[in-house]
């Protein structure tokens, strides 16, 4: 049985996999992390490996002291990757975006790959049908938007995300959502449309927190399920653990 655990910027995700079926997932706010790995690894002492993706790289100590234990794996630009990076700067590539990299080689091969992760930024990462890591782009995410719509203006107000049903807004507050959301929108489709010229057969992966909140019809998509880190992570364990 493996623990995979997804430190996030807001939320801290666990998975057990066993004989590479997930059989048990847990959620919880970041801060209690801690509590939450020290419980499952009471309660499955079975445990043969961890591995984990923390984008704050703050918890390093903590997975450090676990390694008497068990293999434990921390997801970073030196481990054995499935795909060639081709980042000018490798180490500073993020864990959350190695994982999704690795995760798409594995579930696409030989494809022309566009992955887009709407969290707390969105993020666009493009992997070539030969399994190259070219790079990709990272904007703020949806709710960094209100923040800052509000936060850098002396009158405009802070708002909850509702979706627009028209890109021109009546009022102040329709017309901050109409800018948020079309916004997004316009922003990924011109993204898709740019790499969609430069390569042939190219499939749209969009994944992230915020991605249920897109329309279902973005040409060549694919919303991923909600394991597909879970699945980049433990196929890079299991890359990793014998090596």
């Amino acid at each position: 049985m493996y623990l995979i655990i997804d430190l996030g910027n807001t939320l801290a995700k666990f998975f057990l996999y066993e004989n590479r079926q997930c059989v048990k997932e847990h959620k919880v706010i970041v801060k209690d992390f801690r509590d939450m790995a020290k419980s499952l690894i009471l309660n499955y002492t079975v445990i043969q490996g961890l591995i984990y993706s923390d984008v704050s790289n703050q918890a390093g100590e903590f997975f450090e002291k676990l390694s008497v234990q068990f293999p434990v794996i921390g997801v970073d630009s030196d481990m054995q990757l499935p795909f060639k990076n081709g980042y000018e700067s490798t180490a500073s590539l993020g864990s959350d975006r190695i994982v999704l990299v690795a995760a798409a080689c594995k579930k696409y091969p030989n494809t022309n790959l566009l992955i887009i992760d709407l969290g707390s930024c969105i993020t666009y990462d493009f992997l070539d049908s030969n399994c190259i890591y070219h790079g990709g782009a990272i904007s703020p995410g949806l709710q960094m938007r209100y923040n800052s719509v509000h936060h850098y203006t002396g009158n405009l107000p802070l708002l909850k995300y509702r979706n627009p049903k028209n890109p021109t807004g009546k009022n102040t507050d329709q017309a901050i959502h109409a800018g948020i959301y079309f916004g997004i929108l316009d922003e990924i489709n011109a993204r898709i449309e740019y790499y969609d010229e430069k390569y042939d057969s190219l499939t749209v992966i969009l994944t992230g927190g915020d991605a249920n909140k897109l329309p279902k019809t973005l040409k060549n998509s694919i919303f991923a399920h909600s394991n597909f880190m879970a699945e980049g992570m433990l196929h890079l364990l299991e890359l990793n653990i014998d090596s």
